[in-house]
């Protein structure tokens, strides 16, 4: 009973420790302690010290600590705890406008007194306990978590079969196989122990309390694994009461038990473990090329670590039922934002939709095009736009020639295969950027370059995903070559351009610090607030969760051929100490004794082969095949040792003497 405590006690804390880095894999930074957000938009006849006086009010009535995201002159993200004095003047120089977050209960009724003051308060606890099976996130990981319980399941298998005979005794003497208090109780009193003891040492150390998120997603992670662990162990309980009642009880009493059970559920874990080697093999080797790929892709994005997008708030007017929404005042704000930055470096991309996108419904849009003059929209599938500023950090990162014609509303940069696409270009960009404006053809200029040229797509992903997004080229690609690049020069596209464009560039745009510090300090005067969001964060929290899954992997990797090695070898000696008496007679009748070590473990070799067999065809990797060598010389070396210690105790294997 102690062995199998250990175990559970061993793996239950791995688990954790694997749920911990997953956990901190997959949470972008927030600098405190949260576990809910709101956000304020609208207009109140109330003035903002007003409003923020309630909200500190209500905070301290709950007992609840509330940040406000206040973005500094240099475009720093800092998070002002509303509750302390010293931050108080920071934050009554910003809008009420945009996003809270808040640490400790609350609940959306705790909002009404703001409410009331024509403010619209949208509150939501975020969800950690849907965070159970964060540990089962990703390809890689859900292998490496499964494999990690299959270990479980195989070391708890041995451990129960180890107590086969006393669980006879208890039936004999009249007892249930089955204890309630030592099968059941106490596992579960000792991982109720570990679920608290870890859970206080995950909240001193990283949890930053107990009401926020990232220890109450901890504690979803444990309760998750406590379930999983439950289920394996009643499992292990069952098999063990199938082996007993399947083999004879004077048998496992005298330790002569036959077996058939114990080693056909043996022979399945071992043909498991082959198989999850194979697959785990396989993604190890796939995230390594992965990976690389994706740290090539990371480089560029030192250029613009500090950049964010904004995620604006209170700028768009909330539809109200029964009544016409008037975009004009946002209208406004998103024209005098784009006013703002365009001297600032910022980077626009946005690709081309005059196309059908493959697998979509043309319904008569590629006729439409070519009425227009887009005569190959083919083409239109590389095609993308950028700003001038944008083009400059582009040559930067890749060593490229685009280059924009001084004057020119619009550049389009046409490599040498599309050379005879020109006037298709043409004619769609004028139809995408210019139509109902006076730019004409002779205000856009046209470059034939180089074939070969890269373009970097800074997308957070840092892969090349396939297939391709049906929408969006740029969600679904880190870069490409060959593209068609139209710079457009926004000093002179802002007075011809709609106030759609501006509202694209400021929902999709990528701005420096410079530019977010100008668009904070105009949010202060229009009463709109923005969420800057660091996407470099996502692109290395993506690398640093491969990077610890692909450790883990070598590390389990490891592991299980290390279990499949014991395993084998252990099964061979069971099974040739289980049939010593009955080789010994047979060696005296002058039988081979290979032939008999053959014919005893053929099912071993079948199922080794067959295995290791059908993983190379499922996997592709023909390394496994090495497997049949090892496991072959594994079992040989058991059988001799084996038969070595049978030539020495013959007699008293024929007399009953050994077990």
């Amino acid at each position: 009973m102690k062995l199998k405590l250990s175990i559970v006690a061993i793996f239950f804390c791995l688990m954790a420790v694997l749920g911990v880095i997953a956990l901190e894999d997959q949470q972008e930074s927030i600098a405190v302690p949260v576990d809910g957000a709101f956000s304020i938009q609208g207009k109140s006849a109330s003035n903002s010290q007003a409003v923020y006086e309630l909200i500190n009010k209500i905070c301290a009535e709950k007992g609840v600590t509330v940040y406000k995201p206040v973005v500094n002159k240099i475009g720093q993200l800092n998070y002002l705890d509303m509750s302390q004095p010293n931050n108080k003047k920071r934050y009554l120089k910003t809008s009420v406008i945009g996003m809270y977050y808040t640490s400790g209960r609350l609940s959306s009724t705790d909002f009404d007194s703001l409410k009331n003051l024509d403010l619209q308060i949208f509150y939501k606890k975020l969800p950690w306990f849907l965070a159970g099976f964060t540990q089962f996130d990703g390809s890689l990981r859900i292998i490496l978590t499964i494999s990690l319980y299959m270990i479980l399941f195989v070391c708890l298998l041995v451990s129960e079969s180890r107590r086969l005979k006393e669980r006879v005794i208890w039936r004999s003497l009249g007892k249930p196989i089955i204890r309630f208090i030592s099968d059941c109780c106490l596992p579960l009193g000792v991982y109720l122990c570990l679920i608290l003891g870890l859970e206080v040492v995950y909240i001193y150390f990283r949890g930053g309390g107990m009401y926020t998120y990232s220890s109450q997603t901890f504690l979803a992670i444990l309760l998750t694994n406590l379930f999983i662990f439950q289920v394996i162990e009643m499992l292990i309980l069952f098999l063990a009461y199938l082996m007993i009642k399947l083999e004879q009880p004077v048998e496992i009493i005298k330790n002569k038990l036959k077996g058939g059970s114990l080693f056909l559920i043996w022979l399945g874990m071992i043909a498991a473990l082959i198989f999850v080697s194979g697959k785990v093999l396989k993604e190890t080797s796939s995230t390594q090329q992965r990976l690389k790929e994706q740290l090539v892709n990371l480089k560029p994005w030192h250029q613009v670590k500090t950049w964010q997008k904004l995620e604006p708030i209170g700028i768009d007017p909330i539809a109200q039922e029964g009544e016409v929404t008037d975009y004009r005042a946002s209208e406004k704000i998103y024209s005098e934002i784009l006013a703002t930055v365009r001297d600032k470096a910022f980077l626009y991309l946005d690709d081309s939709g005059a196309y059908v996108p493959e697998g979509a419904i043309d319904g008569g849009f590629t006729a439409e095009l070519k009425r227009d003059g887009v005569s190959q929209p083919e083409v239109n599938r590389r095609l993308v736009y950028i700003n001038q500023i944008g083009v400059n950090l582009e040559n930067t990162v890749n060593q490229t020639v685009y280059q924009a014609v001084k004057g020119k509303v619009a550049t389009i940069c046409l490599p040498e295969r599309y050379q005879k696409a020109q006037d298709s270009v043409l004619n769609t960009v004028l139809r995408e950027q210019f139509i109902a404006t006076s730019v004409n053809k002779e205000d856009i200029a046209v470059q034939v370059i180089p074939n070969g040229q890269k373009l970097f797509y800074f997308n957070e992903s840092g892969e090349n995903q396939k297939p391709l997004n049906m929408i969006s080229r740029l969600a679904s690609r880190a870069s490409d070559t060959d593209v068609v690049l139209v710079v457009l020069d926004l000093k002179l596209l802002s007075e011809e351009k709609n106030w759609d464009f501006a509202t694209n560039v400021v929902n999709n745009g990528l701005f420096s610090p410079e530019a977010v510090g100008e668009i904070a300090a105009l949010s202060h005067k229009s009463d709109f607030a923005i969420n800057p969001v660091t996407p470099y964060q996502a692109v290395v929290l993506k690398i640093q969760s491969l990077k610890h899954q692909l450790d883990l992997a070598n590390v389990l990797q490891n592991m299980i051929f290390a279990i499949l090695f014991i395993s084998v070898y252990q099964y061979a000696m069971t099974l040739m100490s289980m049939k010593q008496s009955e080789f010994v007679k047979r060696i005296i009748l002058g039988r081979s004794k290979l032939m008999m070590l053959t014919v005893s473990l053929s099912s071993l070799f079948l199922v080794v082969v067959a295995s290791v067999s059908l993983t190379v065809a499922m996997t592709g990797r023909l390394e496994l095949l090495y497997l049949i060598i090892v496991l072959a010389l594994i079992t040989g070396i058991a059988s001799i040792k084996s038969c070595l210690q049978m030539s020495r105790r013959y007699t008293e294997i024929l007399k009953g003497d050994v077990a």
